[in-house]
């Protein structure tokens, strides 16, 4: 039997406890978290739950579930993924990316979505049985080219709000600040990353080294892009000449 502790609206403790499965009394709401990774290329960790799962079985997901009573938000994410997947996340490589409160009939509750950096090999993981049947590290800009898992990581409410954030922190690690030479010679000093405030796609801002040092922006997907030359010859757009 799993117990939960009870937040009101404000998010503060209450004393209470419910039992999972049962209505929560009105006003009253538990906690849910969601763990989030990035490793040192970028990419994000998916899992895919097990087919025999009551709730959305067979689908693409990320490690989550609720807290149980005398757990605070991050413990509870720690545990999660550690059953769920068989490795313990570094805590001292993590933030909290979004929190939310969400109104459901019978059932508030408290959302905390946390953000891990850490590089851990698939084969090295363990998949809890009953819960999870495999996994998979993928570019976060790749889940939305892919109809399937696209559709099925929106079936998680908290999935479109996060989003564009994985995405704005994945390039982040791999466009750090710096000074880059463009294939065509000149340089260019990276400031930082930013979303774009009408698609929330992730933007590099950049200044020029040289005339009068304009500030530029482009799309982060295009700052790794391969060129190729008229030669035939392959290079990317921006290397890193000193983080």
């Amino acid at each position: 039997m799993e117990i939960w502790d009870l937040y009101n609206k404000d998010r503060n403790l209450t004393g209470e406890t419910a039992v999972r499965g049962e209505p929560l009394p009105q006003g009253r709401y538990h906690l849910v978290v969601e763990a989030l990774f990035l490793n040192s290329k970028g990419e994000t960790l998916l899992q895919r739950r097990a087919k025999e799962k009551d709730i959305l079985p067979d689908i693409w997901s990320v490690a989550g579930g609720s807290a149980v009573a005398g757990e605070d938000s991050f413990t509870a994410c720690v545990r999660e993924a550690e059953e769920e997947m068989g490795f313990a996340p570094d805590p001292s490589r993590a933030h909290l990316l979004l929190t939310e409160r969400r109104e459901r009939p019978e059932r508030g509750y408290f959302r905390d979505v946390w953000l891990f950096y850490q590089d851990v090999p698939i084969e090295s993981m363990t998949w809890q049985p009953g819960e999870v049947q495999d996994g998979m590290w993928i570019f976060p800009e790749k889940i939305k080219e892919d109809p399937k898992l696209w559709r099925d990581l929106n079936q998680m409410y908290f999935w479109p709000q996060a989003y564009p954030y994985l995405c704005l922190e994945s390039m982040r690690v791999r466009i750090p600040k710096g000074i880059y030479r463009h294939y065509k010679g000149n340089r260019y000093e990276v400031q930082g990353l930013a979303l774009h405030s009408e698609t929330l796609e992730p933007m590099v801002i950049y200044k020029a080294l040289y005339g009068p040092g304009e500030i530029w922006t482009r799309p982060a997907q295009m700052w790794n892009e391969e060129i190729t030359l008229p030669g035939g010859e392959k290079t990317r757009r921006f290397q890193l000449e000193k983080p």
